[in-house]
């Protein structure tokens, strides 16, 4: 591995360490994409997750006691990696890098891949000269609202109603994981984990957690997180066999109305081309704020 020049050190990361990864990770948002998406609560939850081992899944750089880099593996999934910008183009990079193809190995997975935007055009080049291939995209959307949405249309024998801890959380993520698990190449999460990072997430509150309800089961989920400005979308999903029925859409427009009822004037979500979902997304008035890509090496 390439060494680390005179004065940085790398050390595993602890749940210590979540503002200072937040702090990087929005420095580095800002200087190639103009605004900072990352928020403190996003890296709590995932630094909280049971199978996440500090040990092993993540990596630290410093300059004597701060931290400049990081790297983060989330599973076999994905890699995230940030160097602030005033300490880019000595190689850290490129540290880094060797540092996530061996912890995706660690983990026993069969390819190592980051989710770059478009902006980083450094980071990009050098993913590509290292045999990484763009496998698609993935875009982060969002909609402004100017008034309440009017609340969703159902069809006959439908209902959305809220969360109810101690009794819902395992039909929820049972409903997100079915659906989930049919995209291509998912790697699907365990109800301990999905549990950390969706209801653990610091901010969540049942309201934020709505379920549709169909033919005496729960049929769809929508969960809503919250940010300082806005909702944001983080999943949602309507069991294969309810589908076509206008039911996404529904569960989508009560997410703008929880938005709104709940201060905020913007709503946003993340989606990628395996899902299929762009169109949907774009027909009720959302727009693309941002554009990554998925790359990827085989191991």
């Amino acid at each position: 591995m390439t060494e680390l020049r005179s004065g940085l050190s790398a050390a595993p990361l602890s749940a210590a360490d979540a503002g200072s990864v937040t702090e990087v990770w929005r420095a580095c948002e800002e200087h190639d994409d103009g605004v900072a998406q990352c928020v403190e609560a996003d890296v709590v939850a995932f630094l909280g997750r049971p199978s996440f081992d500090f040990a092993r899944d993540s990596v630290g750089i410093r300059d004597g006691d701060a931290l400049v880099a990081f790297g983060v593996q989330l599973g076999v999934r994905i890699t995230f990696v940030h160097v602030l910008p005033p300490y880019r183009g000595r190689e850290i990079g490129a540290w880094l890098l060797r540092w996530s193809q061996d912890a995706a190995r660690a983990l026993g997975a069969e390819l190592t891949a980051q989710e770059i935007s478009d902006n980083e055009h450094a980071a990009i080049a050098l993913l590509e000269r290292d045999g990484y291939v763009r496998r698609w995209d993935f875009w982060a959307m969002d909609i402004a609202l100017e008034e309440e949405p009017t609340a969703p249309a159902l069809p006959s024998g439908y209902a959305i109603r809220d969360f109810v801890p101690g009794r819902d959380e395992r039909v929820a993520f049972d409903v997100i994981h079915r659906a989930f698990s049919e995209w291509p190449e998912h790697v699907p999460s365990t109800f301990e984990d999905w549990s950390a990072t969706s209801l653990g997430r610091p901010g969540f509150a049942p309201p934020l957690l709505a379920l549709l309800e169909g033919e005496g089961e729960v049929v769809g989920v929508v969960l809503l997180i919250e940010d300082e400005d806005e909702g944001w979308i983080d999943q949602l999903a309507v069991a294969r066999e309810h589908r076509g029925r206008g039911l996404a859409r529904a569960l989508l427009v009560h997410a703008f109305g929880m938005t709104w009822r709940r201060g905020r004037r913007r709503c946003g979500l993340g989606t990628d081309a395996r899902t299929g979902a762009r169109g949907l997304y774009e027909h009720v008035g959302m727009r693309v704020r941002r554009t990554y890509g998925e790359y990827a090496k085989p191991l």
